[in-house]
């Protein structure tokens, strides 16, 4: 049983990344923090997300923006090798198809500034309630 937690354990950090809430920028005033645009249980990376602007601004902040954005691309080739299967045997029947699909890598970003701060204009209708 203990095998089969610690592989249990293992697995869910193998299967959630190293990815976590990082600062993409931050200063007196206001920063950005980003996250993962997937959710990969049992890691909440919006939480992660919320503990560092708290960290940075203790007395409370409010979110002015949050947005996904393209970081990068990521590229994966998929070969068909074209067989038919003759009794217990595939014969090769001399082709082969290549499928390439691009797709954007993307993360999810969240502009905060701290709360009774310097203000900018809204860009979003999002709540600007302070979070204490």
């Amino acid at each position: 049983m203990p095998r089969f937690i610690a592989l249990l354990i293992i697995s869910c950090l193998l299967l959630t990344g190293c990815s976590s809430a990082r600062y993409v920028s931050r200063d007196q005033e206001r920063g950005v923090i980003a996250i993962p645009s997937t959710a990969t249980w049992p890691v909440d990376h919006r939480e992660k997300a919320m503990e560092l602007m708290q960290s940075h601004f203790p007395q409370g902040y409010i979110i002015e923006k949050e947005e996904e954005v393209v970081i990068g691309t990521e590229t994966q080739n998929h070969t068909d090798v074209h067989a038919h299967e003759i009794g217990n045997s595939n014969v090769f029947l001399g082709g082969e198809t290549t499928h390439t699909t691009t797709t954007d890598k993307t993360e999810w970003r969240i502009t905060y500034r701290r709360a009774n701060g310097p203000t900018q204009s809204r860009v979003s209708n999002l709540p600007t309630q302070p979070v204490q």
